[in-house]
């Protein structure tokens, strides 16, 4: 005779990760305003009430997604950032890195980068702050450079120029996520004409 078993229960670090699955398919899809905890939970296949257990909220989920993805993109550059070369060498592997990033990690990056930043105050404090975090860990992977570049780092001008370089890779890479047809050597290529240039000038001969 058939009997019902019961449903075996997901561990509950198996239930998160999909909540945060569901989640960064949501929050990079809508945006914050318009993602919704209800979408989230049937995509992940829980109650409501479990991702709450997880999240007390739609901002704890939003910014724990953040720096997750904050942390696996600084992960990539800093490979690159630290690893040996010239100056010139290691920041055409950081561009190609940043590239990389963005074509296998769509999600992650449009949640990263999206075209329209959050407008609830809240989750605009902690996209700024993540954004900010991310910017100053970058500055110190990219110290020693500027030095030998005779930038201080902690100057306007440092911070100005790393902020040009970050802004212009962000629209390099909406730019190739239109243009599928060009390769990541090509964007790569092009990233440095545009803008190991004005950087590499300043290297001492």
């Amino acid at each position: 005779m058939a009997t019902d078993a019961p449903k075996s229960r997901l561990p509950g670090a198996r239930r998160r990760a999909l909540i945060i699955e569901a989640a960064l398919a949501e929050f990079a899809a809508v945006g914050y305003e318009a993602a919704s905890l209800g979408r989230i939970a049937t995509a992940a296949g829980v109650a409501r009430t479990v991702l709450y257990d997880h999240f007390d909220s739609k901002l704890a989920l939003f910014s724990d997604l953040l720096a997750t993805e904050e942390d696996a993109l600084l992960a990539y550059l800093s490979a690159a950032l630290e690893s040996e070369g010239s100056t010139e060498q290691r920041w055409r592997a950081t561009f190609d890195a940043f590239f990389r990033f963005a074509a296998e990690h769509r999600l992650a990056w449009q949640l990263l980068y999206p075209d329209r930043p959050p407008l609830d105050p809240e989750a605009s404090d902690a996209y700024r702050l993540s954004r900010a975090r991310h910017s100053r860990v970058l500055a110190d992977l990219l110290a020693a450079d500027a030095r030998r570049a005779g930038l201080d780092p902690v100057t306007v001008e440092a911070r100005a120029v790393f902020a040009m370089h970050r802004d212009a890779l962000v629209a390099a890479a909406r730019w190739w996520q239109a243009h599928p047809e060009v390769s990541r050597e090509e964007i790569v290529a092009a990233a440095m004409a545009a803008l190991w240039t004005g950087f590499g000038g300043m290297q001492p001969r």
